[in-house]
Protein backbone atom coordinates (compact mmCIF):
# COMPACT_ATOMS: atom_id res chain seq x y z
CA UNK A 1 0.00 0.00 0.00
CA UNK A 2 1.19 3.53 -0.79
CA UNK A 3 0.27 5.67 2.20
CA UNK A 4 -0.11 10.03 2.46
CA UNK A 5 -1.41 11.82 4.85
CA UNK A 6 -2.42 15.43 4.96
CA UNK A 7 -3.56 17.86 7.86
CA UNK A 8 -6.25 19.37 7.32
CA UNK A 9 -8.37 22.79 9.01
CA UNK A 10 -10.78 21.94 11.96
CA UNK A 11 -8.34 19.38 13.34
CA UNK A 12 -9.05 16.62 10.89
CA UNK A 13 -6.61 14.23 8.32
CA UNK A 14 -6.80 12.74 5.23
CA UNK A 15 -5.65 9.34 4.80
CA UNK A 16 -4.79 8.34 1.30
CA UNK A 17 -4.34 4.71 0.13
CA UNK A 18 -3.66 3.34 -3.12
CA UNK A 19 -3.71 -0.51 -3.43
CA UNK A 20 -2.66 -2.34 -6.54
CA UNK A 21 -5.26 -3.84 -8.75
CA UNK A 22 -4.73 -7.34 -7.88
CA UNK A 23 -5.91 -6.76 -4.22
CA UNK A 24 -8.79 -4.87 -5.57
CA UNK A 25 -9.68 -7.56 -8.30
CA UNK A 26 -9.65 -10.19 -5.20
CA UNK A 27 -11.89 -7.83 -3.09
CA UNK A 28 -14.04 -7.91 -5.88
CA UNK A 29 -14.55 -11.75 -6.06
CA UNK A 30 -15.01 -11.56 -2.05
CA UNK A 31 -18.05 -8.60 -2.59
CA UNK A 32 -19.14 -11.07 -5.42
CA UNK A 33 -19.30 -13.97 -3.22
CA UNK A 34 -20.52 -12.35 -0.26
CA UNK A 35 -23.28 -10.73 -2.69
CA UNK A 36 -24.59 -13.69 -4.27
CA UNK A 37 -25.23 -15.47 -0.83
CA UNK A 38 -28.22 -12.61 -0.45
CA UNK A 39 -29.64 -12.68 -3.76
CA UNK A 40 -31.57 -16.09 -5.58
CA UNK A 41 -31.56 -16.39 -9.01
CA UNK A 42 -33.29 -18.63 -11.09
CA UNK A 43 -31.09 -21.82 -11.64
CA UNK A 44 -28.26 -21.66 -9.30
CA UNK A 45 -27.63 -22.08 -5.42
CA UNK A 46 -27.09 -19.27 -3.09
CA UNK A 47 -23.51 -18.45 -2.78
CA UNK A 48 -22.41 -20.18 -5.93
CA UNK A 49 -23.20 -17.88 -8.60
CA UNK A 50 -20.98 -17.12 -11.35
CA UNK A 51 -19.05 -14.15 -10.96
CA UNK A 52 -20.25 -13.32 -14.55
CA UNK A 53 -24.29 -14.39 -13.62
CA UNK A 54 -24.19 -12.12 -10.53
CA UNK A 55 -22.20 -9.30 -12.67
CA UNK A 56 -25.37 -9.09 -15.15
CA UNK A 57 -28.11 -9.55 -12.53
CA UNK A 58 -26.98 -7.32 -9.51
CA UNK A 59 -25.18 -4.96 -11.93
CA UNK A 60 -21.03 -3.36 -11.14
CA UNK A 61 -22.58 -0.53 -8.99
CA UNK A 62 -23.37 -3.18 -6.31
CA UNK A 63 -20.38 -5.48 -6.48
CA UNK A 64 -18.52 -2.10 -6.74
CA UNK A 65 -20.19 -0.53 -3.64
CA UNK A 66 -19.33 -3.87 -1.50
CA UNK A 67 -16.02 -4.50 -2.83
CA UNK A 68 -14.97 -0.73 -1.37
CA UNK A 69 -16.86 -1.40 2.30
CA UNK A 70 -15.35 -4.79 2.32
CA UNK A 71 -11.36 -3.76 1.23
CA UNK A 72 -11.78 0.14 3.08
CA UNK A 73 -12.11 -1.68 6.06
CA UNK A 74 -9.67 -4.18 5.96
CA UNK A 75 -7.12 -1.29 5.07
CA UNK A 76 -7.79 1.24 7.20
CA UNK A 77 -6.42 0.48 10.45
CA UNK A 78 -3.38 -0.58 9.05
CA UNK A 79 -3.05 2.73 7.05
CA UNK A 80 -3.85 4.54 10.42
CA UNK A 81 -1.08 2.19 12.61
CA UNK A 82 1.38 3.49 9.39
CA UNK A 83 0.41 7.20 9.19
CA UNK A 84 1.42 8.16 12.56
CA UNK A 85 -1.42 10.02 13.56
CA UNK A 86 -3.73 10.80 16.55
CA UNK A 87 -7.10 9.98 16.11
CA UNK A 88 -10.29 11.29 17.88
CA UNK A 89 -12.62 9.37 16.70
CA UNK A 90 -13.21 6.79 13.84
CA UNK A 91 -12.56 7.88 10.16
CA UNK A 92 -14.94 8.02 7.14
CA UNK A 93 -14.33 7.18 3.91
CA UNK A 94 -14.18 10.46 1.76
CA UNK A 95 -13.75 9.31 -1.66
CA UNK A 96 -12.95 6.17 -3.94
CA UNK A 97 -11.30 6.22 -6.78
CA UNK A 98 -10.60 3.09 -9.40
CA UNK A 99 -8.36 5.24 -12.09
CA UNK A 100 -5.65 5.86 -12.98
CA UNK A 101 -4.99 2.78 -9.80
CA UNK A 102 -7.53 1.93 -6.86
CA UNK A 103 -7.36 4.80 -4.43
CA UNK A 104 -9.31 5.06 -1.21
CA UNK A 105 -9.27 8.73 1.15
CA UNK A 106 -10.33 8.34 4.78
CA UNK A 107 -10.86 11.65 6.75
CA UNK A 108 -10.37 11.60 10.41
CA UNK A 109 -10.73 13.89 13.13
CA UNK A 110 -7.39 13.97 15.54
CA UNK A 111 -7.51 14.02 19.32
CA UNK A 112 -6.87 17.82 20.65
CA UNK A 113 -4.18 19.04 21.70
CA UNK A 114 -3.81 21.53 24.62
CA UNK A 115 -1.05 24.10 25.20
CA UNK A 116 -2.38 26.27 28.87
CA UNK A 117 0.00 28.77 28.43
CA UNK A 118 1.11 30.74 31.44
CA UNK A 119 -2.03 29.49 33.28
CA UNK A 120 -0.40 29.97 36.54
CA UNK A 121 -0.59 33.82 35.93
CA UNK A 122 -4.20 33.58 35.96
CA UNK A 123 -5.11 35.89 38.80
CA UNK A 124 -8.50 36.53 39.99
CA UNK A 125 -10.14 39.07 42.33
CA UNK A 126 -12.04 36.81 44.93
CA UNK A 127 -14.85 38.98 46.86
CA UNK A 128 -16.19 37.01 50.17
CA UNK A 129 -19.33 37.84 51.12
CA UNK A 130 -21.61 37.45 54.72
CA UNK A 131 -24.99 36.14 55.12
CA UNK A 132 -26.86 39.02 55.96
CA UNK A 133 -30.05 39.54 58.49
CA UNK A 134 -32.03 39.52 55.80
CA UNK A 135 -30.99 36.01 54.63
CA UNK A 136 -31.85 34.29 57.98
CA UNK A 137 -35.27 35.56 58.36
CA UNK A 138 -36.37 34.88 54.91
CA UNK A 139 -35.08 31.13 55.78
CA UNK A 140 -36.70 31.40 59.17
CA UNK A 141 -39.72 32.59 56.95
CA UNK A 142 -39.50 29.44 55.27
CA UNK A 143 -39.57 27.45 58.11
CA UNK A 144 -42.36 28.70 58.97
CA UNK A 145 -44.05 28.49 56.40
CA UNK A 146 -43.75 24.94 56.30
CA UNK A 147 -45.72 25.03 59.07
CA UNK A 148 -48.13 27.13 58.23
CA UNK A 149 -51.94 26.69 58.14
CA UNK A 150 -53.27 26.58 54.29
CA UNK A 151 -56.42 26.90 53.17
CA UNK A 152 -57.45 27.17 49.34
CA UNK A 153 -58.92 30.47 48.27
CA UNK A 154 -61.58 31.26 46.07
CA UNK A 155 -60.82 35.21 46.61
CA UNK A 156 -58.82 37.19 44.31
CA UNK A 157 -55.44 37.85 45.00
CA UNK A 158 -54.19 39.75 48.23
CA UNK A 159 -50.72 40.25 50.14
CA UNK A 160 -49.72 37.43 52.45
CA UNK A 161 -51.60 35.03 50.11
CA UNK A 162 -49.67 32.25 48.80
CA UNK A 163 -50.02 31.64 44.75
CA UNK A 164 -48.85 28.47 42.89
CA UNK A 165 -48.19 30.56 39.11
CA UNK A 166 -46.55 29.85 36.06
CA UNK A 167 -44.11 32.52 35.77
CA UNK A 168 -42.46 33.61 32.17
CA UNK A 169 -39.77 36.66 32.78
CA UNK A 170 -36.95 38.19 31.07
CA UNK A 171 -34.98 41.16 30.96
CA UNK A 172 -36.04 43.87 28.89
CA UNK A 173 -33.87 44.70 26.11
CA UNK A 174 -32.02 41.46 26.30
CA UNK A 175 -31.90 38.80 23.55
CA UNK A 176 -35.14 37.16 25.33
CA UNK A 177 -37.79 36.97 22.17
CA UNK A 178 -40.70 36.64 25.02
CA UNK A 179 -43.20 35.79 21.68
CA UNK A 180 -46.38 34.92 21.76
CA UNK A 181 -45.45 31.34 20.20
CA UNK A 182 -43.03 30.11 23.03
CA UNK A 183 -45.52 32.01 25.92
CA UNK A 184 -48.72 30.89 24.53
CA UNK A 185 -48.34 28.14 22.11
CA UNK A 186 -45.68 25.23 24.02
CA UNK A 187 -47.06 22.78 26.27
CA UNK A 188 -46.09 23.69 30.38
CA UNK A 189 -43.17 20.93 30.71
CA UNK A 190 -41.39 21.17 27.16
CA UNK A 191 -41.26 25.10 27.24
CA UNK A 192 -39.65 24.77 31.05
CA UNK A 193 -37.14 22.62 29.83
CA UNK A 194 -36.41 24.40 26.37
CA UNK A 195 -35.06 27.39 28.50
CA UNK A 196 -32.96 25.43 30.50
CA UNK A 197 -29.55 25.71 28.25
CA UNK A 198 -30.69 28.99 26.41
CA UNK A 199 -30.13 30.94 29.21
CA UNK A 200 -27.38 32.47 28.24
CA UNK A 201 -29.01 33.62 24.88
CA UNK A 202 -32.30 34.76 26.17
CA UNK A 203 -30.87 36.49 29.51
CA UNK A 204 -34.44 35.03 31.29
CA UNK A 205 -34.70 36.34 34.88
CA UNK A 206 -37.43 33.40 36.30
CA UNK A 207 -38.83 31.06 34.25
CA UNK A 208 -40.95 28.33 36.01
CA UNK A 209 -43.92 26.23 36.26
CA UNK A 210 -46.56 25.87 38.90
CA UNK A 211 -43.76 27.95 40.97
CA UNK A 212 -44.97 28.72 44.69
CA UNK A 213 -44.82 31.92 45.98
CA UNK A 214 -45.69 33.69 49.13
CA UNK A 215 -46.69 37.05 48.18
CA UNK A 216 -44.66 39.41 50.66
CA UNK A 217 -41.24 41.71 50.49
CA UNK A 218 -38.93 38.35 51.68
CA UNK A 219 -40.37 35.97 49.11
CA UNK A 220 -41.10 38.41 46.15
CA UNK A 221 -38.43 37.71 43.15
CA UNK A 222 -37.81 41.57 42.92
CA UNK A 223 -39.72 44.21 44.44
CA UNK A 224 -43.05 45.52 43.36
CA UNK A 225 -43.87 41.69 42.12
CA UNK A 226 -46.60 41.47 45.02
CA UNK A 227 -48.47 44.35 44.92
CA UNK A 228 -48.41 43.50 40.87
CA UNK A 229 -50.51 40.39 41.19
CA UNK A 230 -53.01 42.21 43.73
CA UNK A 231 -56.72 41.51 42.14
CA UNK A 232 -55.81 38.96 40.17
CA UNK A 233 -58.05 35.67 40.14
CA UNK A 234 -57.58 32.02 38.98
CA UNK A 235 -56.95 31.76 35.63
CA UNK A 236 -55.89 35.29 35.00
CA UNK A 237 -52.62 35.80 33.31
CA UNK A 238 -51.00 39.24 33.93
CA UNK A 239 -48.16 40.82 32.09
CA UNK A 240 -46.33 43.67 33.66
CA UNK A 241 -42.88 45.28 34.02
CA UNK A 242 -40.66 45.88 37.17
CA UNK A 243 -37.22 47.61 37.28
CA UNK A 244 -34.61 47.16 40.15
CA UNK A 245 -33.61 50.06 42.39
CA UNK A 246 -30.32 51.93 41.98
CA UNK A 247 -30.01 52.22 45.58
CA UNK A 248 -30.20 48.86 47.54
CA UNK A 249 -26.61 46.89 47.42
CA UNK A 250 -28.67 43.68 46.93
CA UNK A 251 -29.78 44.08 43.94
CA UNK A 252 -26.09 45.67 42.82
CA UNK A 253 -25.52 43.43 39.97
CA UNK A 254 -29.00 44.10 38.88
CA UNK A 255 -29.17 47.28 39.26
CA UNK A 256 -31.76 50.12 36.58
CA UNK A 257 -32.28 46.47 34.60
CA UNK A 258 -36.20 46.24 33.79
CA UNK A 259 -37.66 42.88 33.96
CA UNK A 260 -40.74 42.05 31.85
CA UNK A 261 -42.96 39.47 33.46
CA UNK A 262 -46.23 37.08 32.27
CA UNK A 263 -47.62 35.35 35.55
CA UNK A 264 -50.65 33.12 35.45
CA UNK A 265 -52.37 32.68 38.51
CA UNK A 266 -53.00 28.54 38.57
CA UNK A 267 -53.99 28.73 42.65
CA UNK A 268 -54.37 31.24 45.61
CA UNK A 269 -53.92 29.99 49.12
CA UNK A 270 -54.65 31.99 52.48
CA UNK A 271 -51.57 31.20 54.94
CA UNK A 272 -51.47 31.33 58.63
CA UNK A 273 -47.95 31.33 59.37
CA UNK A 274 -47.25 30.13 63.32
CA UNK A 275 -45.10 32.44 65.80
CA UNK A 276 -41.75 32.61 65.86
CA UNK A 277 -40.83 31.29 69.08
CA UNK A 278 -39.07 28.70 70.95
CA UNK A 279 -42.03 26.63 70.57
CA UNK A 280 -41.77 26.33 66.38
CA UNK A 281 -37.80 26.09 66.80
CA UNK A 282 -38.74 23.07 69.51
CA UNK A 283 -41.00 21.58 67.03
CA UNK A 284 -38.64 21.92 63.96
CA UNK A 285 -35.73 20.10 66.06
CA UNK A 286 -37.91 17.78 67.52
CA UNK A 287 -36.45 14.87 66.11
CA UNK A 288 -32.90 15.56 67.87
CA UNK A 289 -31.58 14.78 70.89
CA UNK A 290 -32.22 18.32 72.63
CA UNK A 291 -34.60 20.31 70.75
CA UNK A 292 -33.37 23.81 69.79
CA UNK A 293 -34.44 27.21 71.09
CA UNK A 294 -35.25 30.28 68.30
CA UNK A 295 -31.99 31.65 69.14
CA UNK A 296 -29.75 28.08 69.01
CA UNK A 297 -32.29 27.66 65.13
CA UNK A 298 -31.30 31.10 64.40
CA UNK A 299 -27.10 30.49 65.12
CA UNK A 300 -27.67 27.24 62.67
CA UNK A 301 -29.49 28.64 60.07
CA UNK A 302 -26.84 31.64 59.88
CA UNK A 303 -24.36 28.61 59.89
CA UNK A 304 -26.17 26.50 56.84
CA UNK A 305 -26.87 29.68 54.84
CA UNK A 306 -23.18 30.65 55.25
CA UNK A 307 -21.71 27.44 54.02
CA UNK A 308 -23.96 26.96 51.20
CA UNK A 309 -22.81 30.84 50.09
CA UNK A 310 -19.50 30.00 50.33
CA UNK A 311 -19.69 26.90 48.25
CA UNK A 312 -21.68 28.85 45.80
CA UNK A 313 -19.36 31.72 45.43
CA UNK A 314 -16.46 29.06 45.68
CA UNK A 315 -18.20 27.33 42.53
CA UNK A 316 -18.61 30.44 40.33
CA UNK A 317 -15.36 32.11 41.09
CA UNK A 318 -13.74 28.65 39.84
CA UNK A 319 -16.17 28.69 36.93
CA UNK A 320 -14.47 32.56 36.18
CA UNK A 321 -11.22 31.69 36.73
CA UNK A 322 -11.40 28.60 34.38
CA UNK A 323 -12.69 30.47 31.96
CA UNK A 324 -9.71 32.84 32.20
CA UNK A 325 -7.64 29.82 32.05
CA UNK A 326 -9.23 28.64 28.98
CA UNK A 327 -8.39 32.45 26.92
CA UNK A 328 -4.76 31.78 27.62
CA UNK A 329 -4.46 28.21 26.27
CA UNK A 330 -4.28 27.42 22.93
CA UNK A 331 -7.00 24.65 22.11
CA UNK A 332 -7.49 22.73 18.93
CA UNK A 333 -10.23 19.94 18.56
CA UNK A 334 -12.65 18.82 16.06
CA UNK A 335 -15.42 19.34 15.58
CA UNK A 336 -16.67 15.72 16.31
CA UNK A 337 -15.91 16.50 20.16
CA UNK A 338 -18.76 19.34 20.15
CA UNK A 339 -21.02 17.22 18.22
CA UNK A 340 -20.44 14.54 20.67
CA UNK A 341 -21.57 17.46 23.61
CA UNK A 342 -24.14 18.65 21.67
CA UNK A 343 -25.41 14.34 21.71
CA UNK A 344 -24.78 14.41 25.41
CA UNK A 345 -27.20 17.71 26.01
CA UNK A 346 -29.57 16.46 23.85
CA UNK A 347 -29.66 13.18 25.67
CA UNK A 348 -30.19 14.57 28.76
CA UNK A 349 -32.82 17.08 27.51
CA UNK A 350 -34.83 14.15 26.58
CA UNK A 351 -34.33 11.95 29.45
CA UNK A 352 -35.49 15.36 31.42
CA UNK A 353 -38.93 15.80 29.19
CA UNK A 354 -39.35 11.85 29.34
CA UNK A 355 -39.71 12.38 33.27
CA UNK A 356 -42.88 15.05 32.58
CA UNK A 357 -44.26 12.75 29.71
CA UNK A 358 -42.98 13.98 26.64
CA UNK A 359 -40.09 13.39 24.36
CA UNK A 360 -37.16 15.18 22.48
CA UNK A 361 -39.17 15.02 19.23
CA UNK A 362 -42.35 16.51 21.06
CA UNK A 363 -40.01 19.64 21.48
CA UNK A 364 -38.70 19.78 18.23
CA UNK A 365 -42.51 19.73 16.93
CA UNK A 366 -43.64 22.18 19.60
CA UNK A 367 -40.76 24.28 18.64
CA UNK A 368 -40.69 23.54 14.88
CA UNK A 369 -37.10 22.71 15.18
CA UNK A 370 -34.93 20.57 13.11
CA UNK A 371 -31.77 18.78 14.03
CA UNK A 372 -29.96 21.20 12.47
CA UNK A 373 -31.53 23.94 14.39
CA UNK A 374 -31.11 22.24 17.52
CA UNK A 375 -27.75 21.69 16.71
CA UNK A 376 -27.15 25.34 16.40
CA UNK A 377 -28.78 26.24 19.48
CA UNK A 378 -26.19 23.71 21.76
CA UNK A 379 -23.39 24.12 19.38
CA UNK A 380 -21.36 27.02 21.24
CA UNK A 381 -22.76 26.36 24.74
CA UNK A 382 -21.12 22.47 23.81
CA UNK A 383 -18.18 23.88 22.73
CA UNK A 384 -17.44 25.88 25.97
CA UNK A 385 -17.99 22.60 27.76
CA UNK A 386 -15.44 20.73 25.90
CA UNK A 387 -12.58 23.78 25.86
CA UNK A 388 -13.22 23.83 29.61
CA UNK A 389 -13.49 19.84 29.88
CA UNK A 390 -9.90 19.87 27.95
CA UNK A 391 -8.63 22.52 29.99
CA UNK A 392 -9.22 21.19 33.13
CA UNK A 393 -7.89 18.01 32.32
CA UNK A 394 -4.92 19.25 31.36
CA UNK A 395 -4.35 21.15 34.34
CA UNK A 396 -5.11 17.92 36.29
CA UNK A 397 -1.79 16.52 34.27
CA UNK A 398 0.33 19.81 34.80
CA UNK A 399 -0.28 19.89 38.70
CA UNK A 400 -0.12 16.56 39.24
CA UNK A 401 -3.69 16.32 41.00
CA UNK A 402 -4.40 12.41 41.13
CA UNK A 403 -6.36 9.99 42.87
CA UNK A 404 -5.64 6.74 44.82
CA UNK A 405 -7.77 3.82 45.30
CA UNK A 406 -7.34 5.13 49.46
CA UNK A 407 -8.88 8.45 48.96
CA UNK A 408 -12.10 6.69 47.23
CA UNK A 409 -12.59 4.36 49.91
CA UNK A 410 -11.77 7.19 52.37
CA UNK A 411 -14.62 9.35 50.88
CA UNK A 412 -17.25 6.52 50.57
CA UNK A 413 -16.72 6.03 54.29
CA UNK A 414 -17.66 9.49 54.70
CA UNK A 415 -20.71 8.92 52.22
CA UNK A 416 -21.68 6.21 54.77
CA UNK A 417 -21.68 7.99 57.35
CA UNK A 418 -24.99 9.87 56.36
CA UNK A 419 -26.73 6.64 56.24
CA UNK A 420 -27.94 4.83 59.49
CA UNK A 421 -25.56 1.81 60.74
CA UNK A 422 -28.49 -0.74 59.70
CA UNK A 423 -28.77 0.59 56.09
CA UNK A 424 -24.71 0.95 55.16
CA UNK A 425 -24.25 -2.45 54.68
CA UNK A 426 -26.33 -2.90 51.69
CA UNK A 427 -25.37 0.94 50.38
CA UNK A 428 -21.56 -0.41 50.46
CA UNK A 429 -22.33 -3.19 48.34
CA UNK A 430 -23.39 -0.29 45.60
CA UNK A 431 -19.86 1.20 45.82
CA UNK A 432 -18.67 -2.42 44.52
CA UNK A 433 -19.81 -1.49 41.06
CA UNK A 434 -17.12 -0.22 39.09
CA UNK A 435 -18.90 2.88 37.71
CA UNK A 436 -19.83 4.18 41.11
CA UNK A 437 -16.47 4.03 42.05
CA UNK A 438 -15.28 5.80 38.93
CA UNK A 439 -18.77 8.46 40.17
CA UNK A 440 -16.59 8.62 43.19
CA UNK A 441 -13.11 9.39 41.69
CA UNK A 442 -14.74 12.00 39.38
CA UNK A 443 -16.03 13.90 41.65
CA UNK A 444 -12.84 13.91 43.98
CA UNK A 445 -10.61 14.84 40.76
CA UNK A 446 -12.92 17.68 39.75
CA UNK A 447 -12.61 18.90 43.24
CA UNK A 448 -8.62 18.71 43.76
CA UNK A 449 -8.59 20.59 40.63
CA UNK A 450 -11.25 22.93 41.28
CA UNK A 451 -9.28 23.89 44.56
CA UNK A 452 -6.53 23.79 42.76
CA UNK A 453 -7.61 26.39 40.09
CA UNK A 454 -8.64 29.00 43.03
CA UNK A 455 -5.50 28.72 44.56
CA UNK A 456 -3.83 29.90 41.48
CA UNK A 457 -5.90 32.66 41.08
CA UNK A 458 -5.28 33.57 44.56
CA UNK A 459 -2.07 33.43 44.81
CA UNK A 460 -2.10 30.62 47.17
CA UNK A 461 -0.86 27.82 44.82
CA UNK A 462 2.44 25.51 45.96
CA UNK A 463 5.03 25.87 43.41
CA UNK A 464 4.97 23.44 40.34
CA UNK A 465 8.74 21.96 41.58
CA UNK A 466 6.50 21.23 44.81
CA UNK A 467 4.24 18.54 43.34
CA UNK A 468 4.38 15.18 43.02
CA UNK A 469 5.85 14.20 39.11
CA UNK A 470 2.66 12.58 37.85
CA UNK A 471 4.35 8.67 37.06
CA UNK A 472 5.54 8.80 41.02
CA UNK A 473 1.55 8.82 41.97
CA UNK A 474 0.99 5.49 42.34
CA UNK A 475 -2.75 5.38 41.24
CA UNK A 476 -1.80 7.46 37.65
CA UNK A 477 -1.77 4.72 35.62
CA UNK A 478 -5.74 4.31 36.77
CA UNK A 479 -6.41 8.03 36.12
CA UNK A 480 -4.72 8.18 32.71
CA UNK A 481 -6.50 4.57 31.45
CA UNK A 482 -9.73 5.93 32.50
CA UNK A 483 -9.10 9.08 31.36
CA UNK A 484 -7.70 8.01 27.46
CA UNK A 485 -11.31 7.01 26.75
CA UNK A 486 -13.47 9.95 27.73
CA UNK A 487 -14.76 7.55 30.71
CA UNK A 488 -13.95 10.38 33.11
CA UNK A 489 -14.63 13.54 32.23
CA UNK A 490 -13.30 16.13 34.83
CA UNK A 491 -15.53 19.36 33.86
CA UNK A 492 -17.56 22.45 35.25
CA UNK A 493 -20.83 21.91 32.98
CA UNK A 494 -23.33 24.49 32.30
CA UNK A 495 -25.29 22.65 34.97
CA UNK A 496 -23.33 20.46 37.11
CA UNK A 497 -23.55 16.98 37.10
CA UNK A 498 -24.79 15.87 40.92
CA UNK A 499 -22.33 14.53 43.33
CA UNK A 500 -21.50 10.76 43.98
CA UNK A 501 -22.77 11.19 46.92
CA UNK A 502 -26.12 12.61 45.99
CA UNK A 503 -26.44 9.30 44.05
CA UNK A 504 -25.07 7.09 46.74
CA UNK A 505 -28.17 8.76 48.63
CA UNK A 506 -30.89 8.16 45.93
CA UNK A 507 -29.61 4.16 45.02
CA UNK A 508 -29.56 4.07 49.06
CA UNK A 509 -33.27 4.89 49.37
CA UNK A 510 -34.03 1.10 47.61
CA UNK A 511 -30.93 -0.87 48.91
Amino acid sequence: MNIQTERLENHTARITVEVDAAQFEQAKQKAATKLSKRVSIPGFRKGKVPYRILLNYVGEAAILEESVELLGNQIYPEALRQSDLDPYGPGVLEDFKVDPAPQFSFVLPLAPTIDLGDYRAVRVEYEAKEVTDEDVERALKSIQEQHAVVEESHQTVSLGNRLVIDIHSHYVGSAASGDDESEEGAEDAADAEAHQHEHEQDEEFVHQHDMPVLLEELSEPMPGFSEALVGAAIGEQREFELTFPDDEEKFESDAGRTVKFNVVVKKIESVTLPELNDDLAARVTASEEKPLTLLELRIRVRENLQRMQDDRLRSDYAQRVLDEMVEVATISYPEAMVADQVDMFLNQLDQNLRQQGLTLEDYKTIYKKSNEDLYADYRDSSARTVERQLVLREIMLAEGVLISEEHIDAEIERVLEQFDEDRRDGVRQLFNDSSMRDSVRNDLVRDRVLDRIVAIAKGEAPALDAQPAAGAVEASADVESSESDEDVQVEVSEDEAASSSEEAEDKGESA
